[in-house]
């Protein structure tokens, strides 16, 4: 009898994950009560629209209930590098986690577009600044410093620091606010416009260790007036922190340029009259957002009053053809949806606020529902794939969606679909780059496996790279990945480790075969 003594190793075990996760956008709050968060993922059946057919959709953020806030526009939130809610606004109010009050009084308002927007505080981990806007031209930008080590880990108020004014704007402020950060990675600027009946102006402050600079840092000025200060659109830059779109929702223009994110400082300053989608009221620019590349515009403009008689309408520009012409009016839209105000399932058809999604993906507030809309394809418009989702969220949306920050790029490695592999054995992984500010300055990526293997990608660079690595032996190793810029400097570098033991076969020298046995 042929006997054999066979021991197999625990096999090919990896610790990565997802590296430089940044999950600070992955739990939305917003309209009444609703949530949806990224940490958890559901398969749905989309409703095709506007000639869509229908699809089941896979990794659609999962609902939760629970939100303690109701709000018709303005919101916001962020969670920590995890993706675990911190806390969430209205702009008056902050909750946290546990969806408690943590602070109220905030001069923020629900009725302003982008009622208020959150940063982490340069060089303190732990602490984080909300910054909050009223509505119409309410004037009273200020900010708020938050310290999650207080209350148990809750989070709450530093005293003296809320409500601090923010001064020197030129201007009425009020609806518009966003935030960008700096090209050295910690600081940011603040951005909020400001209007007169006959200027407006971009007003930008600076955010370092120091704290807020409440005295205005640099302004723009913009070329048109307005004989009401009210309502207001949203303010976005694209995600490498290059370029901005401001939506004036009584006047009916695109306010869009250039932005220094090292100077601090807004040029080439151009206007736009938004698509007259309502011949009887052809203004409401109200939604904005750039797909992931930048490439893509896309404005929700919305009618002055839902009745039958008026339309929501979805716009899509060639964002690079806005910038690059000297007569802005002369550039049509590339894709433009036109949406009738019905009541087919009980409620009113209407786009709302648009934000991308952690998943790349863009999402749209549909009116006083809880459904939403949701584009997959972003970067191809002219083939737009939009559904409606249906009893998407656990209230009801309205207007707003929460306003982020521009977020720098990150890089995510993926590990192989098969964890049960050995050493000697080809292994495949994957790279994802998610856009955001710095890949531009990026000239190439060197992943380094930790055992004297390195693989380099150089610029142009692609969103996924797919790649073998062989180890040649058992140990635990480190992965690092490094983004490096034209002169060598390093933009992003992060590492995690990964254990690999040994798949082998051991035959006892003993044991012989013979004839007969």
């Amino acid at each position: 009898m042929l006997k054999k003594i066979i021991l197999i190793l625990t096999l090919f075990l990896i610790t990565v994950g997802s590296i430089y996760a940044q999950k600070e956008q992955y739990n939305w709050y917003f309209g009444f009560n609703a949530r949806l968060s990224w940490n958890s993922t559901r398969t749905l059946t989309g409703t095709g629209v506007y000639g869509t057919a229908n699809a089941t959709l896979t990794g659609l953020p999962l609902q939760f209930p629970g939100s303690a806030m109701q709000t018709y526009e303005g919101c916001f939130s962020t969670s920590d590098a995890d993706g675990n809610i911190l806390f969430y606004s209205d702009g008056i109010t902050i909750w946290n986690r546990n969806n408690q009050q943590m602070v109220t009084g905030l001069s923020g308002d629900p009725s302003s577009a982008q009622s208020g927007i959150i940063l982490p505080y340069p060089e303190t981990p732990g602490k984080y600044i909300a910054v909050t806007l009223g509505k119409d031209n309410s004037n009273n930008l200020s900010y708020t410093v938050v310290d999650m080590s207080l209350n148990g880990g809750l989070g709450g108020t530093v005293p003296a620091t809320t409500n601090v004014a923010l001064t020197g704007q030129s201007g009425a402020l009020g609806e518009s606010v966003f935030a960008v950060r700096h090209t050295n990675k910690e600081d940011f600027w603040i951005v909020a416009p400001g209007r007169t009946t006959t200027t407006s102006y971009l007003n930008v402050w600076k955010v370092t260790s120091a704290g807020v600079q409440t005295t205005r840092y640099s302004v723009a000025t913009v070329s048109i007036g307005f004989t009401s200060l009210g309502a207001n659109g949203y303010l976005k830059f694209t995600t490498d922190g290059l370029h901005y779109v401001w939506a004036d929702f009584l006047s009916g223009r695109l306010v869009y340029g250039d932005f220094n994110p090292t100077a601090g400082t807004i040029t080439n300053v151009k206007i736009r009259n938004t698509y007259p989608l309502f011949p009887s009221n052809p203004n409401r620019a109200y939604g904005v957002e750039f797909s992931p590349s930048g490439k893509y515009l896309y404005l929700t403009q919305a009618p002055g009053s839902l009745n039958t008689n008026q339309v929501s309408g979805l716009v899509v520009y060639d964002f690079a053809a806005l910038l690059a012409t000297s007569n802005p009016n002369s550039i049509n839209p590339v894709k433009t949806i036109t949406n009738p105000v019905s009541l087919a399932d009980g409620v009113t058809d209407h786009f709302g606020g648009i934000q991308l999604g952690p998943d790349g993906r863009m999402y749209i507030s549909r009116f006083s529902s809880t459904g939403m809309f949701v584009i997959t394809n972003p970067e191809s418009p002219t083939a737009m794939n939009i559904y409606k989702l249906l009893n998407f969220l656990p209230g009801n949306g309205y207007w707003g969606l929460p306003n982020f920050a521009a977020p720098w790029f990150r890089m995510e490695l993926t590990p192989p679909a098969n964890a049960e592999s050995c050493a000697n054995v080809s292994a495949t992984f994957q790279l994802s780059i998610i856009p955001g500010m710095g890949l531009s300055n990026v000239s190439r990526i060197v992943i380094d496996f930790g055992d004297g293997g390195t693989t380099t990608y150089n610029s142009p660079l692609s969103s996924l790279y797919s790649f073998p690595h062989t180890y040649n032996k058992p140990g635990i190793y480190t992965i690092t990945i490094t983004a490096y810029n034209a002169t060598g400097g390093v933009e992003i570098s992060t590492s995690s480790t990964m254990t690999i033991n040994s798949c082998a076969m051991r035959v006892n020298p003993q044991v012989s075969v013979r004839a007969g046995t």
